[in-house]
């Protein structure tokens, strides 16, 4: 049986494999190569540009953008941190008796790369999974070592409210980033989910750049107050993912030399 297919997506792939010989190109440039009406191909240049996978110049021509290269990166430190992270994982997991998730940044997003549970104690977030960064431990982690424009981009955005806890307000989210690059932990006290408490720290690469961020999530009514137990296991997990990757801070401490952030 034939699978069906999507003639713009097919389209829009066709108009991208354009630049691979054509670093620049108008609407009309394209639609005169590719054979197809100049109205349609203007359209999958505008959508590709908002998508941010083409850029436009003050001249209406595209280029490639800078969203292709991070989309054709994210795949090789996708399993590159799925190899050497999830025995780490796992052996926390176990030894908490609690369940552990890892995260990266996308854009102003946290997204869910591994997810451990642990029979004891289960909540509903899943790999694959997104949220806001100001709303969840890993993405407080992940936004306090953003580049300076996502910071931004969040701070003057309207920050969703999912609990009654969740901070919506840009001045105390920015002391509560302070915080975090002073201690290196983020937690998460019924900000994202009522019954969920969470503490999270970053993952640093071999140039030591924060390339993702690992947690705990426990339930509130045993952990609210008292989520200080958990740090020194995540933080020693942390520790050993980063020396997998290739990390060796000045400090072998635990209380490390922060390099670079990104």
């Amino acid at each position: 049986m034939a699978t069906a297919t999507s003639s713009t997506v097919l389209k829009a792939f066709q108009v991208l494999e354009l630049f691979a010989e054509w670093p620049l190109l108008g609407a009309g440039d394209a639609a005169r190569l590719l054979g197809a009406p100049r109205a349609s191909v203007h359209r999958l240049l505008v959508t590709l540009k908002a998508a941010g996978v083409l850029e436009s110049t003050d001249h209406g021509q595209y280029r490639l953008g800078l969203r292709l290269f991070e989309l054709g990166s994210f795949a090789p430190l996708r399993q590159r941190l799925h190899d050497q992270s999830i025995l780490p994982l796992q052996q926390l997991a176990a030894q908490l008796r609690l369940p552990v998730n890892l995260g990266v940044r996308d854009s102003t997003d946290v997204l869910f790369l591994e997810k451990v549970h642990h029979r004891e104690n289960t909540f509903p977030t899943r790999v694959g999974q997104r949220r806001p960064l100001h709303a969840t431990s890993l993405g407080k982690v992940l936004l306090a070592y953003a580049p300076p424009d996502v910071l931004s981009t969040v701070l003057e955005s309207s920050l969703p409210r999912f609990t009654p806890h969740t901070s919506t307000d840009p001045a105390h989210l920015q002391r509560e980033l302070k915080d975090i690059r002073n201690t290196g932990l983020a937690y998460n006290r019924e900000e994202s989910r009522p019954g969920l408490a969470a503490v999270a720290t970053r993952v640093r690469n071999h140039t030591g750049k924060t390339v993702a961020a690992i947690g705990v999530s426990a339930p509130a009514c045993r952990y609210a107050h008292n989520l200080a137990v958990l740090v020194r296991p995540l933080q020693r997990t942390a520790a050993e993912i980063e020396h997998r990757l290739g990390w060796c801070p000045v400090d072998r401490g635990l209380g490390v030399v922060d390099r670079a952030t990104a």
